[in-house]
């Protein structure tokens, strides 16, 4: 007699649960799960479901049937309660609720900046754990993050919070702590020039140093990182790099008389690395000098509380104020503007450069 043709077992959408059949002669093989979480996977970026079984059964529908009708308790809300957690009560929140596909990208692409904090429990967090995130985002030219893009990740925060605060795990919402530090399209502050001759009084101070790089030269701190030291060519005092957009790439930039012996100083710091600044010879993270180099010095010299790519701002705004072709600005500091189209047709020479960046006094 014929085999009787087996039944395609119906296949649910990743999360929502499953069954499946154990092996053996069993009273009751199959197995009906739900999923109560997830882990990284063998394979980066595809991360693997954690079930958890709520029953066993004689028969495959008998299975999915109590999968279909099981009612689902999530995990009390507690000091140990991870950001991951809160996140996924915020996005199932939003589909009950019926909103857009539009909006619930958007919470995607914010809790997508944030994830690296998923397996921390928020109780455990404070605001200064974001805000590292939000001033990466703000000194990241790639990550193009605008004022109301920052402003999602920020009230997704705040959400957050305000779950644990609803179910009495704590009282203060640290959302509220987070800085945008001014940012609009276009509208970072630069440092004023009480902090700049704070400097050049502590330039005995490594960090000094490297800050008034930035503030004369006007590079994104990862560009500046990113440096090596064929980028620099200190016999004619000019400095080739930039990130790989089309307004800041291979770009070539003065170094003022100002700056020339910080600029020489790092050079020479470590003559076994190829890295113009660097930790004992190892290239630096934006995140890492900005946690550990540049808010200890704002503290030790009484600067003003602003990011690292301040000092791009304090460049540009040298370099108007003081008169400087607005050609030279934007071949030095490589923004996109109106102007910048004189790049593709104009060729800049180096002994330009000086006599324009030397306007600055």
């Amino acid at each position: 007699m014929a085999n009787k043709k087996r039944k395609k077992r119906l296949k649910r959408p990743n999360g929502k649960g499953t069954v499946y059949p154990l092996s053996g002669n069993r009273r009751n093989p199959w197995v009906a799960a739900i999923t109560i979480g997830w882990k990284e996977g063998k394979e980066p970026g595809k991360p693997k479901q954690v079930k958890k079984p709520i029953g066993y059964f004689p028969t495959e529908d008998e299975a999915m049937k109590a999968l279909l009708t099981y009612e689902y308790t999530p995990a009390p809300i507690d000091k140990e309660t991870k950001v991951k957690d809160l996140y996924k009560i915020i996005e199932e929140n939003a589909e009950k609720d019926g909103k857009t596909k539009s909006t619930i990208d958007t919470l995607k692409a914010s809790y997508k900046a944030i994830s690296g904090l998923g397996n921390r429990a928020l109780y455990d967090l404070i605001s200064a754990d974001f805000q590292f995130i939000i001033d990466d985002l703000i000194e990241d030219p790639e990550a193009k993050s605008s004022f109301s893009k920052l402003n999602k990740i920020k009230s997704l925060v705040n959400k957050m919070y305000n779950i644990l605060i609803s179910h009495k795990v704590m009282t203060v919402n640290h959302a509220q702590f987070i800085s945008l530090r001014g940012v609009k399209e276009g509208n970072i502050p630069p440092f004023p020039e009480k902090d700049i001759k704070t400097l050049f009084e502590h330039d005995s101070e490594r960090i000094a140093k490297s800050s008034l790089i930035l503030a004369y030269t006007g590079l994104r701190i990862n560009e500046f990182l990113n440096l090596n030291k064929f980028d620099i060519d200190l016999k004619q005092m000019l400095i080739v790099g930039g990130s790989k957009t089309e307004a800041g790439k291979d770009r070539t930039i003065a170094i003022h008389p100002y700056i020339q012996s910080y600029v020489r100083y790092f050079y020479n710091e470590f003559p076994k690395s190829e890295i113009f600044f660097s930790r004992n010879g190892e290239r630096v993270t934006p995140d890492y000098y900005r946690r550990y180099y540049h808010d200890p010095l704002i503290l030790k010299l009484g600067l003003s509380e602003l990011n690292p790519h301040s000092f791009r701002r304090t460049a540009a705004s040298k370099m108007k104020l003081a008169g400087v072709d607005n050609k030279a600005i934007t071949e030095m500091i490589g923004h996109v503007d109106i102007n910048f189209t004189d790049k593709k047709y104009v060729t800049v020479d180096a002994e330009y450069l000086h006599r324009e960046i030397e306007k600055i006094k």
